[in-house]
């Protein structure tokens, strides 16, 4: 018995030995594998600024001087090119990536996907409303719902109304009232669900309409209805709705400030109310934010109309004053999708830094001066957390000098870089999650961290105000006149 099993397998092994996969490869040859690696600079000749990335080779690059977005491949040559919406404050257009397209907003009221590779339009929305609308189209911006600029698979485009309404003769988006909100299905530009709208008597503050919550499945808008000041939850799902009236809470504002805002944490009973501050445009008055805790009720019932209202109670929210370290700024997100905040609080007598992984409760720890300068005004360094060594991390100036990992659960230093003295703020930071590094420039260097420990693995000259911007993929810094691009490819 066991000579006639022998030869069955060999037998076997003789037949197998005689196949071939469709290449030309006997059967159970491994498939080549490829490793994600950090490829040499290059150099663009003008100069640019990171808009978005994808994990195919593809950048979507903001040439500032003529005014173009460029879409270029892993070896900076270009693809194609469209023009760039610039603004007067620094500003410019807004792009996603979704799969094969590149997704641009800008500004001008018609939303456009075109292919990466040849820049082939694949769709467009144009954001409803006539010419005389009230919430005029070129004053949607955009967001989404996934991690950053990267759209996967159930990630939503949001188009938010940014402006504020001013009185006069003008026209509703539609029956529903004047539109806030569009949620597009990245891969064909259609509506995932109906637009939201508030009524003639609604108001909305300007910049940021909505904040997400940190397990991204819903957001808080804070608005005001006549005289009534209002905070929406929204499931990003559904586009469904609940609306609490907080007028009666926002009774401890002193401050006569009409315009509050609202942060979401984990738990969705519990928000960070933030008070208005006397100059918005001024990011000092920031620096000294007073915020309270807004507790609204459990279980409210949400609503499916397009029109947001509430048939609630003014007296079901509460709200008290706090000096605990809370999160009253936006949330960013790993690359796996944890998230984290970290902003600069002044005191009488010292910086400190508080932050949060979403969390009601959050930390203090401390910080350097030169911390203001790095993360505190428009168009400083955005603030992107990694994984490092399964904790989620941010990085900031270091209270000695050079740069620290902060624990984003505990504000505990992960690890740190040394203690050399910064001159002047950060030029930028980013994070490569493929190859394990954080990227940044700092110091008249760009500096490449393992993100795991901290260990310096390469670094490169910059110059004093070099600009760092960053994808997943991307890396590029840019000078007076030309930029230096790092790019992870696979080999």
């Amino acid at each position: 018995m066991k000579r006639m099993w022998s030869a069955v397998v060999a037998a076997g092994l003789v037949t197998l030995s005689g196949c071939s996969n469709d290449g030309g490869e006997p059967a159970g040859t491994p498939s080549p594998t490829t490793t994600p690696t950090l490829a040499e600079p290059v150099e663009l000749d003008y100069y640019a600024t990171l808009t978005v990335d994808d994990d195919a080779g593809h950048a979507l690059v903001t040439d500032w001087v003529e005014e173009k977005l460029r879409a270029i491949d892993s070896a900076g040559k270009e693809l194609w090119s469209i023009d760039a919406y610039v603004n007067d404050e620094g500003g410019g257009s807004e792009a996603y990536s979704a799969g094969d397209l590149v997704i641009v907003n800008d500004y001008s009221g018609t939303v456009t996907a075109y292919t990466w590779e040849d820049g082939e339009e694949a769709w467009s929305f144009d954001i409803p409303g006539p010419d005389d609308s009230c919430h005029e189209q070129m004053a949607f911006g955009s967001r989404s719902t996934g991690l950053g600029n990267r759209l996967r698979e159930d990630d939503l485009l949001l188009l938010e109304y940014s402006g504020m309404r001013m009185d006069g003769d003008c026209a509703p988006t539609s029956e529903a009232g004047n539109a806030v909100m569009f949620a597009l299905d990245p891969s064909t530009g259609t509506e995932a669900w109906p637009s939201l709208s508030i009524d003639d008597d609604g108001r909305t503050f300007g910049g940021k309409l909505t904040h997400l919550a940190p397990d991204r499945k819903s957001a808080v808008m804070s608005w005001k209805s006549g005289e009534d000041s209002m905070v929406t939850r929204i499931s990003l799902d559904t586009g469904h709705h609940v609306t609490v009236p907080i007028t009666a809470a926002r009774s401890i504002d002193d401050t006569g400030i009409e315009h509050f805002d609202v942060f979401p944490t984990s738990d969705e009973t519990t928000l960070t109310y933030l008070f208005g501050a006397e100059d918005p445009d001024d990011p000092m008055s920031q620096a000294f934010s007073r915020v309270a805790e807004l507790t609204v009720p459990a279980g409210l019932e949400e609503s499916d109309s397009p029109t947001l209202d509430s048939d609630y109670q003014s007296d079901g929210a509460k709200m008290e004053h706090t000096t605990d370290p809370v999160c009253s700024t936006d949330f960013t997100y790993t690359p796996e999708g944890q998230p984290a905040c970290l902003q600069v609080q002044l005191f009488a007598s010292a910086v400190k830094y508080q932050g949060s992984d979403g969390s009601p409760r959050g930390w203090f720890a401390d910080a350097p001066e030169m911390a203001v300068d790095t993360l505190l005004y428009t168009g400083s360094p955005t603030t992107v957390p990694f994984d490092s060594s399964g904790k989620t991390a941010v990085l900031a100036p270091g209270p000695d000098g050079g740069a620290v990992a902060i624990d984003a659960a505990t504000g505990k230093t992960a690890w740190n870089t040394g203690k050399y003295r910064s001159t002047t703020p950060w030029g930028g930071q980013g994070v490569l999650p493929d190859v394990g590094l954080v990227v940044l420039t700092d110091n008249k260097k760009t500096s490449f961290y393992d993100m795991d420990t901290g260990r310096l693995v390469d670094e490169h000259k910059a110059d004093e105000y070099d600009q760092l911007t960053s994808g997943f993929s991307t890396v590029l810094v840019a000078g007076e006149t030309s930029t230096t691009m790092w790019a992870v490819v696979d080999k």
